[in-house]
């Protein structure tokens, strides 16, 4: 169990030094040549060193490494230092582990400020040496500019409930919910149909031969009979409200038509998982629903599995590819079909040899390895003609027989097949609910309709939103293995946060000057997260009823809100208008160091 976690790394007590003139401290990194090769950091350090309120200048080696932070941190001491400029890397990957160095010297963490030389600097000019070297101490000027103007911020502390909401129970769902539930921490699991399982319950079999049906019926059973597992099946989200650690959802059980009405359950969680997964394209195009010789890719697996002697009484077998709706949204690939489809067309052609199997592709897509099973299909005789989608396979039923035309692009020669079965390889497409659901949780959805991630690097299973998360299908077309993978990973960043007592929230956030306020609702509309409200009782400007207000634990400090307000009521902390004009000036050059 996870449970008795500690919070983490004990600081000392913050020291308050707002009135104290700023004593900044300026410290280069070489990133072991990444920014050394490229910019003379000697140079930057000589020329910072003159800048006004700069009282010590240093080159690091390696500034993110222990021994890099314990020189800043001993620099910090010695020179009493109040504001710290660090000539390094991202914000997005290093500013967190720069901030515990301040914090270890009893600095408010957001009396940092970091300058990208590296990417912003040294990488895009590693053949202009001086100009290189100049841009970064005119960047180091404008770091130390902006941290003259930096005041401290402090987030508030919240208690987490300890339990996760994971939507959705399929494959993603049920494995993100047993990693949670093992840890010793409580799980409402919400499925919208009456069973779990979802898309895994059409699944035989995988490209390398294992049972899906085995480890459908082990998740199942585990989950259903799991003691820190609550699930509800026909059931679905109607409202998500609240922040991390204390969200408040309520959910409808009980099927759609239920005369005496469904119940209504409220819940109260830390974490939400999204796992809602996707569908297949169920259109009818080429005779699907029409002809039972028409088959989808999973009807022919289980043909393949189920009925293995009608397999070997086949001659012929047509399997197309790409099949999903025109609209030009749904032009992405859909990753798992080829794979699918070579897994078919090896099996039948173990079981009948003698039977033709023609492939008909725009283009073959199989994965990294997966590309031995394409190999095999070949060796095995499988025939692969490539179409376009201008000339598009034509399926015709002449004196009951299916036909099959096709313009082979290779050869250009026009293909009468005269198959017996006809199998057709649907597009995956996002889940229906998806606009709904994105708007109860206030998240975004890709311009193909699946859920996105924050970061497809560096929050690869988070939402923008602090405290949700995603995985599986919904995110886009996985493979199992890919979803199990990224479940258990959603699974171990949704305990991060409900291991801790406490969790701090806040800090970069819009904060309104009521007083400004005119209550337009400009700032309701505009933001992305749904924070902003009018609060009735507050007195917005000229003693009008109703301002709005931001609570901080919500707020994500996108800056939306900040940039849209008609009556600049709003700053957004950390990035106040001050600061920003400082850094303008200096890049224009409109003041003196």
């Amino acid at each position: 169990k996870l449970g008795s976690a500690k919070n983490g790394e004990v600081f000392p007590e913050e020291r308050d030094v707002s009135s104290e003139t700023p004593r900044i401290g300026v410290f280069i990194c070489c990133c072991r040549g990444e920014i050394s090769d490229t910019i003379d950091v000697e140079e930057v350090a000589d020329k910072a060193a003159h800048f006004s309120n700069v009282v010590h200048t240093q080159v690091v080696d390696l500034a993110c490494f222990p021994e890099g932070q314990k020189i800043i941190e001993e620099a910090i001491r010695e020179h009493g230092l109040n504001r710290v400029v660090i000539a390094a890397c991202s914000q997005r990957t290093h500013e967190p582990l720069f901030q515990k160095v301040l914090r270890r010297t009893g600095l408010n963490p957001y009396y940092l400020e970091l300058v990208n030389i590296r990417e912003h600097c040294a990488w895009p000019h590693r053949n202009a040496r001086t100009k290189a070297t100049r841009k970064a101490v005119e960047m180091v000027r404008v770091g130390v500019g902006r941290a003259k103007h930096l005041e401290a911020l402090h987030k508030e502390t919240v208690k987490p409930v300890k339990k996760a909401l994971v939507i959705g129970g399929g494959l993603a769902g049920m494995t993100a919910a047993l990693t949670i539930a093992d840890a010793g921490f409580p799980v409402y699991l919400v499925e919208k149909n009456n069973q779990l399982g979802g898309h895994l319950r059409r699944i035989r079999f995988t490209a390398e031969g294992k049972d899906v049906r085995r480890l459908l019926w082990e998740l199942v059973n585990r989950v259903e009979n799991h003691p820190n597992i609550t699930v509800f099946k026909e059931a679905e989200l109607v409202s998500h409200s609240g922040h991390v650690g204390c969200f408040r959802s309520t959910i409808l059980v009980g099927p759609a038509s239920l005369n005496g009405g469904r119940r209504r359950v409220e819940l109260e969680h830390g974490v939400t998982i999204v796992a809602v997964g996707a569908r297949m394209y169920s259109g009818e195009a080429y005779l699907k629903g029409q002809d039972p010789r028409v088959l989808d890719q999973l009807e022919l697996e289980a043909l393949v599995s189920d009925h293995p002697e009608r397999v070997r009484h086949l001659d012929s077998v047509v399997i197309i590819q790409c099949v999903r709706p025109a609209a030009s949204e749904y032009d992405y690939c859909s990753r798992i079909c080829c794979t699918n489809t070579m897994a078919n067309a090896i099996r039948i052609k173990e079981l009948n040899p003698k039977c033709d199997v023609y492939v008909l592709y725009k283009d073959i897509i199989t994965y990294g390895f997966r590309e031995e099973y394409y190999t095999r299909a070949r060796e095995l005789g499988t025939i692969f003609v490539r179409y376009t989608d201008e000339e598009p396979p034509l399926i015709k039923v002449t004196d009951g027989e299916l036909k099959v035309e096709v313009k082979d692009q290779s050869t250009g020669e026009l293909l009468v097949l005269k198959p017996d079965l006809i199998s057709l390889t649907l597009g995956i497409l996002p889940a229906e609910d998806n606009e709904r659901l994105a708007r109860i949780l206030g998240v975004p959805l890709s311009p193909e309709g699946f859920f996105l991630e924050a970061h497809l690097k560096m929050r690869p299973m988070d939402f923008m939103n602090e405290g949700i998360f995603l995985a599986g299908m919904a995110h886009y077309p996985k493979f199992i293995e890919e979803s199990i993978a990224q479940a258990r990973a959603t699974a171990s960043r949704a305990l991060t946060y409900l291991v801790k007592d406490e969790l701090k929230v806040g800090g970069v956030i819009a904060k309104v000057d009521q007083s400004k306020c005119v209550g337009c609702l400009t700032c309701v509309r505009v933001c992305p997260f749904h924070i902003p409200v009018i609060d009735p009782t507050a007195i917005g400007n000229g003693g009008i009823k109703g301002a709005a207000y931001i609570e901080p634990a919500k707020c994500q400090g996108c800056g939306t809100c900040t940039a849209e307000c008609p009556a600049k009521a709003i700053q957004l902390m950390h990035y106040t208008d001050e600061q920003i004009m400082v850094s303008e000036e200096g890049v224009l050059g409109a003041w003196v160091a």
